[in-house]
């Protein structure tokens, strides 16, 4: 899985709805049980997926091996949204989506060019493992016309600064660009933030949204 040295990721709107189905059907008895994992998915060179691994670090054989169009590249590791149902130490796959992972792109490098373009945000969470900082945003869409509008989502590295008591924090904010796409209605969008490497004691996480600018803040 590369790991962008640039957070400025270019988003179609068929990429921006990719999680657009809930694939848990509550009417539904057979998905009682049904299990939800951000995940790192190991593609092997028939480019299809034997195991994943949690984001709290459990390794989980797949009873079938899995195949999905946007699985491009063998020998690899996607993020992933694994649900699945538990069959002994295997996990049966019932749908595994591709997470844009971004990374993180200093200030420095962007200027004055950044958009906070206010969204809603969902929910900030990190993972088990401390490797990933996951986000669930609310985006708004419409119907393009022929121009392939688009929408930006990135994350900017603004500033680190370091303590009396000698911890660094590492302030983070995410840049959106609603470019000329209409707001015609609401999409959920996840992505991850590799946070392993920061070398950083905790991170604060700045939003834009329709209420006003958020933070969040975490340890590492």
């Amino acid at each position: 899985m590369r790991r962008p040295t640039f957070c400025l990721l270019i988003l179609s709107v068929m990429t921006l709805v990719a999680c657009e189905q809930d694939v848990y059907d509550k009417g539904d008895v057979s998905y009682s049980y049904m299990r939800a994992d951000f995940v790192e998915a190991n593609v092997g060179s028939d480019k299809r997926v034997a195991s994943v691994l949690t984001d709290d670090d459990m390794l989980l054989p797949l009873t079938t091996s899995y195949s999905a169009s946007w699985i491009q590249r063998p020998d690899t590791v996607y993020r992933a949204v694994l649900y699945y149902n538990m069959k002994g130490q295997q996990a049966e796959a019932v749908s595994l989506q591709r997470v844009a992972t971004l990374g993180i792109r200093p200030s420095r490098q962007v200027g004055d060019s950044v958009k906070t373009d206010p969204l809603k945000l969902e929910s900030v969470w990190l993972s088990g493992n401390r490797k990933y900082l996951n986000v669930s945003v609310i985006v708004k869409l419409g119907q393009m016309g022929d121009d392939g509008a688009t929408q930006t989502l990135g994350v900017v590295g603004d500033t680190l600064l370091v303590g009396s008591d000698s911890l660094r924090i590492c302030y983070l904010r995410l840049s959106h660009s609603q470019g000329d796409v209409p707001q015609y209605y609401s999409q959920r969008v996840y992505f991850s933030i590799p946070v392993s490497g920061l070398g950083v004691d905790s991170l604060r996480l700045t939003v834009n949204t329709y209420n006003g600018v958020v933070t969040k803040g975490f340890c590492l």
